[in-house]
């Protein structure tokens, strides 16, 4: 397939295949669509996107075995919580979930749609760095949509990584099988480790410490990075737990947008 362009008996419409396993391209006069297919594993960028994802492997895989025994220890199956992990993927909002079970599911309801809030802002900008793609390729992406990946896709977009969607696909594989793997593992081993012995806090600041500094270039941002640790600091203070988070990324948000360059 390598190199071929097929054309159908219609002459408005063209579907080009470029490269081996490179994504099709369809297009019908003017207007083209770009779809993604399991040969797109073979692509520099997904392989690019596989590298740069596997110390995100090893943290995650970390924080789902913390997951998978407090959730053991708050009274789920172990079933339970593996499908949790499978169907959510947000370790913010498990972790809420098993946090406030036995509260019952309004607290749970509202801390979880306060934790997601922060999607808003991040769906947003990777609609404008992935631009017009299929639904299917859009919802996968909006499906593992996590903190962590987000990061790496907008670090990529800034270092020149030519295909964001099969970069942003290949981290996304690396953190999904991690956080069900440690999440399976540790619903199994149950009560058998201590959480707090795994040194998840560290871990976690270390890897988004980790994803932001190639970020900072340039004088806007290390202002923008320090007015926004300022309201981290302050969320925790005055905000409850359970918006925190979603609340120091959007003023973090609105701080990037406020500042010039």
């Amino acid at each position: 397939m390598k190199g071929r362009t097929r054309r159908s008996r219609d002459e408005n419409s063209t579907t080009a295949v470029t490269g081996a396993h490179i994504p099709l391209k369809v297009c019908a006069g003017s207007n083209c669509r770009v779809f993604y297919h399991l040969g797109m594993r073979t692509t520099p960028s997904f392989r690019h996107g596989l590298r740069d994802g596997l110390p995100v492997f090893l943290a995650v895989a970390v924080f789902g075995v913390a997951f998978g025994v407090l959730a053991i220890q708050a009274g789920l199956a172990p079933w339970l919580a593996i499908i949790s992990s499978v169907v959510i993927v947000s370790g913010a909002a498990q972790f809420a979930l098993v946090g406030l079970i036995a509260a019952g599911p309004g607290p749970v309801l509202v801390a979880t749609t306060g934790l997601a809030l922060r999607h808003l802002p991040m769906s947003a900008k990777l609609a404008d760095l992935i631009g017009d793609r299929s639904l299917p390729t859009r919802v996968g992406l909006a499906w593992v949509l996590t903190d962590e990946t987000f990061g790496l896709t907008l670090r990529a977009s800034q270092t020149g990584v030519p295909d964001l969607v099969t970069y942003k696909a290949a981290a996304d594989v690396m953190l999904y099988s991690a956080w069900v793997s440690g999440t399976a593992l540790g619903a199994f081993v149950g009560r058998a480790i201590e959480p707090a012995a795994l040194g998840i806090d560290v871990l976690f600041a270390l890897l988004f410490l980790g994803l932001a500094a190639p970020l900072i270039r340039h004088r806007r941002d290390w202002l923008v990075a320090g007015l926004a640790v300022a309201a981290a600091l302050l969320a925790t203070v005055v905000l409850p737990d359970a918006w925190q988070i979603t609340g120091a990324a959007t003023t973090a948000a609105l701080i990037g947008t406020a500042v010039g360059d």
